[in-house]
């Protein structure tokens, strides 16, 4: 069980972990932990080896495609955003909430996902610390 204290489990998926740099601290200082997947063969490997809450990747990593992971990780408890480069910046585009798909909604600005970012620990948090009924 999640308190306020306790750690939110985040997978960042991309060429190495700058790319995710403002995310990382914003969600470090929220007691999230990151976990770093730089190739196919690593996420395979990471997500073998827990459930994450979050996971933000890049469309492509080593050339390939990571559209896959909407469909694994469909059902599961993770929330799952592509992060798509524009000019300055990137859209953060919503594949997955709580497992559910959302294709469809809107694709975020970098301000708007970073407050997005932050409902979505608190509501993690707030649900894992439910009594089961």
């Amino acid at each position: 069980m999640l308190n306020e204290t306790s750690s939110v489990e985040v997978l960042l998926v991309g060429d190495g972990p700058q790319v995710f740099s403002l995310s990382q601290r914003q969600l470090e200082r929220k007691a999230c932990r990151c976990h770093f997947a730089r190739s196919q063969r690593g996420l395979e490997e990471l997500l073998n080896q827990k459930q994450f809450d979050i996971v933000l990747t890049m469309h492509r990593i080593e050339g390939r495609s990571t559209d896959w992971l909407g469909a694994a990780l469909s059902g599961s408890r993770t929330t799952l955003f592509y992060a798509l480069p524009v000019e300055i910046g990137c859209w953060w585009v919503p594949v997955l909430r709580v497992g559910t798909e959302c294709f469809g909604a809107p694709a975020l600005r970098p301000r708007e996902f970073s407050d997005v970012l932050n409902e979505i620990v608190h509501e993690i948090r707030a649900t894992a610390a439910k009594p089961a009924s």
